[in-house]
């Protein structure tokens, strides 16, 4: 059959001059495509249109036509072909520089800026690719509309994911974003059989209103069977604390807890209040109001006036001085007022003498008793901040972030027995302006508040104590503590030198990636705690990077 085709083509060719393309038969002379490939239409088509013209040629001279005809055909071929190249390759780039102008939270018309700065560098650098660059849509529409298809397509994609999802938990939390509309934050990480954690956004619902516990309810309800959750397989919801995300009876935490045990009489929701919120709680009782006064008001008198702030930024040149200008304190972001403090401190010469020239002398810069409460400040807030950046490391699990409160806990006990010893070895800028190491007596009590209060608020966690230990330490728990209905396969687990080499070189939760499925009631069970989210993510903005969020 193929060498008849072929010759059918051949005749085709020299007496019609058609050629097949994508199995069409195609007039080389007008290009005019037919729909049926019989002889019949050939010839009639050729007859009627291009007889007169091309019946007189001689053999050799159809032959040479026929073979011009062809690169011509090619020729065309060719040039649609990079056509399609070229057009395919301005909207993938249109894609691309659309997602990268969203993800700097950048207006979309700024797409036509950058248009304009890729036409004038393809100018100078390959002027024949200058076409190529001016077919890329970057108008303020287009951009919208590539967001949008990129939106889509993440939620799809996401909406996949969420059917592998063996477990899986949410965080809630409401926020205000920078034009004051109040958002209804709403995270969902998951984990699917292959213990692989997904941790995603899974929707931002505004809220022009105050929304009451069953608005939140609802707005959570909603998010969730959008994108087809299964229910069963929630296990904790994590939140912000507020009233009406926790309240006993009617807040949005005992609503979710009472829709999973009407769908599943034996499920269990455990909710958890998010850790790093916590620790900022935690910090407020450190109770040292007199010297984060003094520094916020000084901070904001010199950088709040554009004549006290050139000045000020002229002196500390002038005093070759360290640093070139003050940090803005800012009460929402977490990070702000350890930066503050510390910059402050080592600036603390260069603004006495600043204030003092301008007429508003600061006692307490001069007094011995504030700079060394300054200091013990400067010192735990810096050991504070640096157990919230432990604790907003990607891809932790709960057990994780448990982890890093109850060594800072722990820290806290050695700190204090310390100080009691006359040793500042962990304050370094208090030891830096005490006179007498005795000095680190006076913040004994602040040590033990701020003990207290990190014990009262994660007080919590025991309750789910021997889940997190059967779950990150399995081969070292007691078996007592175990459920009787894991025991055994814990046992079995235990005693499986292999798996604990593996867990000895690998840790968690990449551990459990290799857990067999002979383990199955042990599986399940490990598998709600990678899935358990343990603190918040707010939407990354220019306003919440500072949060490391």
């Amino acid at each position: 059959m193929d060498r008849e085709h072929r010759m059918f083509q051949e005749k085709w060719e020299r007496a019609y001059f058609f050629v097949e393309v994508k199995n069409s038969p195609v007039c080389l002379i007008c290009n005019q495509t037919l729909s049926v490939s019989k002889e019949y239409n050939l010839r009639r088509h050729y007859e009627t249109n291009h007889s007169k013209h091309f019946d007189r040629y001689t053999e050799e001279m159809r032959d040479e036509k026929l073979n011009e005809l062809k690169k011509g055909l090619n020729f065309l071929q060719h040039l649609s072909s990079n056509t399609n190249k070229l057009s395919d390759a301005a909207v993938k780039c249109s894609y691309v520089i659309s997602e990268k102008i969203a993800r700097a939270s950048k207006p979309f018309t700024d797409g036509e800026f950058i248009k304009d700065c890729l036409l004038s560098a393809a100018e100078i650098l390959c002027p024949e690719q200058k076409p190529a660059f001016a077919n890329i849509s970057l108008t303020g529409n287009t951009v919208a509309q590539r967001v949008k298809d990129l939106a889509e397509n993440l939620q799809d994609k996401l909406r996949e994911k969420v059917k592998s999802f063996v477990t899986f938990s949410i965080a809630v939390d409401e926020s205000t974003y920078i034009n004051n509309t109040s958002q209804l934050i709403i995270f969902i990480r998951g984990v699917d059989e292959n213990f692989d954690i997904t941790e995603e956004l899974l929707d931002m619902v505004p809220m022009t209103d105050a929304a009451s516990e069953d608005d939140l309810f609802l707005y959570v309800e909603k998010s969730l069977e959008k994108f087809n959750v299964d229910w069963s397989k929630l296990v904790s919801v994590t939140t912000d604390g507020a009233p009406a995300m926790v309240c006993d009876h009617t807040g949005l935490v005992a609503k979710l807890k009472s829709k999973v045990k009407m769908l599943f009489k034996d499920a269990e929701l455990k909710s958890i209040h998010c850790i790093i919120h916590q620790e900022s709680f935690c910090t407020k009782k450190l109770k040292l109001e007199h010297v984060m006064d003094v520094v916020i008001n000084t901070v904001d008198w010199i950088r709040t006036r554009g004549s006290n702030h050139r000045q000020f930024g002229a002196l500390l040149e002038e005093l070759n001085a360290q640093y070139g200008n003050l940090l803005y304190y800012t009460k929402v972001r977490w990070l702000s007022r350890g930066m503050v403090l510390k910059r402050f401190f080592e600036l603390i010469k260069e603004i006495d003498l600043f204030m003092s020239s301008k007429g508003k002398p600061l006692p307490q810069l001069t007094s011995e008793d504030w700079i060394r409460d300054l200091a013990f400040l400067v010192d735990i807030t810096n050991h504070l901040n640096t157990l919230n950046i432990s604790l907003q490391r990607r891809s932790q699990v709960v057990t994780q972030t448990y982890d890093s409160v109850c060594s800072f806990l722990a820290k806290l006990s050695l700190w204090e027995a310390h100080l009691a010893a006359h040793n500042l070895a962990h304050f370094p800028t208090l030891k830096s302006v005490s006179r007498n190491e005795r000095d680190g007596l006076i913040y004994i009590p602040q040590i033990v508040e701020l003990k207290m209060e990190f014990q009262k608020r994660f007080f919590d966690f025991k309750h789910y104590e021997n889940e997190l230990v059967l779950f990150s330490s399995p081969f070292s728990i007691n078996i007592d503590r175990v459920n009787e209905e894991l025991q055994m396969e814990v046992i079995e687990l235990q005693c499986n030198t292999v798996l604990k080499t593996k867990y000895d070189d690998i840790g968690i939760p990449e551990f459990y990636k290799y857990l067999s499925k002979s383990y199955p009631k042990y599986r399940k069970h490990c598998a709600g705690a990678p899935g358990w989210r343990s603190w918040l993510k707010r939407p990354t903005s220019a306003r919440s990077r500072s949060r490391g969020l």
